[in-house]
């Protein structure tokens, strides 16, 4: 895949007096086509910062970032051709329009006419599922009508790329979860790039995360791969009767250095391991050598909350400017 966003040594920083507030810190990273891009950090971790200068909204203080191939201090104009985005509160909207009139006034300034525009409208009321509310006046509508509004909004003139600063916040699971699918839906034919503090989100949707933490980027892969950061699965061997052992049994032949810890409870094994492929066959084989009945064999991995909880707990010192 072609990279669509690139983003290289990014750093915004505010002036409040004597004081600097650095809110993004030399932040590179890059964006490929038909991806989810997740930020993922917490309040005050510079994502709303990231996604405005990424839109052009603000300017960084240095680094360079192209969106579409686009410089996003010297091609402004080219870069908001390109991008659709939608933040996290709306103010733009006209309270005392309807849902179709908003999208159709927005939609002209894009320079959309007549039946073009009209049809795209009625393709997003019903990828969004609004036909029933086009003619209810803004000011009506309840918070996830409004994000739902705001998505079909960005996606009006058909960009190449979806820009969203926490698109489900502050609404019911059901509207959340509804625009998640749409949003993995949109990812057939445009990039996205989201900011988010929900790791359910994050975990649900993106095919990369990157984890910011006060302006710094900290790490970025796939929700498997930063699983596999901790190091740390569980193989739960559920047997047909209470065992009883050694909890050095496993850790023979070479064994020590792979298996971390042996927990045992009742009728279940709960065995502690780096890498479940590496020593699964071998702790079968064991158990089987006792005679011991297997009902059930599970693995688990650590959650991304652990993997974030691990990372926003590093410390500045170990983090590069």
């Amino acid at each position: 895949m072609n990279e669509i966003i690139k983003v290289s040594s990014l750093t915004k920083t505010y002036k409040l007096g004597k004081r600097e507030i650095k809110a993004v810190r030399n932040v590179s990273f890059v964006v490929k086509e038909g991806e989810i891009f997740a930020i993922l950090g917490p309040n005050g971790a510079g994502k709303t910062t990231l996604i405005k200068m990424l839109s052009t909204l603000v300017l960084p203080t240095s680094g360079k970032a192209f969106v579409c191939g686009y410089d996003i201090v010297k091609d402004e104009a080219k870069v908001r051709k390109c991008i659709g985005l939608s933040t996290g509160f709306e103010r733009s909207f006209y309270y005392r329009l309807t849902g179709f009139q908003n999208l159709k006034f927005f939609g002209t300034l894009y320079g959309m006419r007549g039946r073009s525009l009209n049809d795209k409208i009625k393709e997003l009321s019903d990828f969004f599922n609004l036909n029933d509310a086009k003619e209810m006046l803004y000011m009506k509508y309840s918070t996830g009508m409004k994000k739902k509004l705001s998505l079909a909004r960005a996606l009006i003139h058909n960009p190449k790329i979806l820009m969203l600063d926490e698109p489900t916040s502050s609404i019911d699971p059901k509207s959340a979860m509804e625009i998640r699918q749409r949003i993995k839906e949109i990812k057939k034919d445009k990039a996205v790039i989201l900011a988010t503090h929900d790791l359910h989100e994050a975990e649900t949707i993106a095919d990369r995360i990157a984890i910011l933490k006060d302006g710094r980027l900290l790490t970025v892969d796939s929700p498997t791969n930063l699983k596999r950061y901790l190091k740390h699965e569980i193989i739960k061997i559920k047997t047909d009767g209470s065992v009883s052992m050694d909890k050095d049994f496993f850790l023979e032949n070479g064994m020590r250095e792979k298996i971390k810890r042996v927990d045992v409870k009742d009728e279940t094994v709960f065995i502690h391991v780096e890498n479940t492929e590496e020593v699964m066959d071998y702790v079968v084989d064991k158990m089987k050598s006792m005679k011991v009945k297997l009902l059930k064999i599970n693995v688990e991995e650590p959650s991304l909350e652990e993997v974030f909880l691990n990372f926003m707990g590093e410390k500045d010192d170990k983090l590069s400017d």
